[in-house]
């Protein structure tokens, strides 16, 4: 039977009567959050109770979450990926203390058709006219993103952004990773910005730092 990790942390940072169901594995200062299963099922109810199960840790400690389906064979292998990892999630456990994250999706425009999909461009001019079509929105969306950016500066530590689909609709995520404390000032700052039109937006979190545990 194989381990399933949920993440880790800093060695004897949560209750001793945390969550009879999971299994913790030390090693030199660090713990892996595990528990032990067959395989790792893809449905949609099981990754869900796995996200409740970060979050809790994450009610209780600083957490480096592992995306869901990371499977290691025994507690020996366990130790040595702790080993090998030692440095690296102790400098990230150091930057993520006390920290959550806060997510804002940017709606983005549909892209225009390719009127033409089919032919091959006849010049560089053409090529590049193409180029400038297919990215513009995500190009607009980066652009406010760097002007929420400075609407919020004090309020996160850190941010990443990508474009994507949500819920089948193109959408800019802009992921910040705030301290506890400021949690709420960067909601209420974030919801200031939405209701006067400054930028429209949708707020989610706060969550376990999942953008930030790379």
């Amino acid at each position: 039977m194989s381990l399933l990790l949920y993440g880790i942390v800093a060695g004897n940072t949560l209750p001793v009567d945390f969550d009879k169901a999971l299994s913790f594995v030390n090693s030199d200062g660090l713990t892996a959050v595990v528990t032990r299963r067959e395989e790792v099922s893809q449905d949609v109810e099981s990754v869900l109770d796995f996200g409740k199960i970060v979050a809790n840790i994450h009610q209780h400690t600083t957490i480096i979450p592992i995306r869901y389906g990371s499977l290691l064979p025994d507690e020996t292998a366990v130790v040595q990926h702790l080993t090998e990892k030692a440095l690296f999630y102790r400098q990230r456990l150091e930057e993520l203390d006390g920290c959550e994250e806060m997510g804002i999706r940017l709606p983005m425009a549909t892209p225009e058709p390719d009127p033409q999909p089919l032919k091959k461009p006849s010049s560089g001019h053409e090529y590049l006219t193409l180029l400038k079509r297919k990215y513009a929105a995500t190009e607009q969306a980066e652009q406010e993103a760097a002007a929420l950016d400075i609407a919020l500066k004090g309020l996160f530590r850190k941010r990443s952004g990508e474009a994507g689909l949500f819920a089948n609709q193109p959408m800019y995520l802009v992921s910040y990773l705030v301290h506890r404390t400021q949690s709420n000032a960067f909601r209420a700052k974030a919801e200031e910005l939405f209701e006067t039109g400054a930028h429209k937006c949708i707020i989610s979190g706060p969550w376990p730092p999942y953008n930030f545990a790379g």
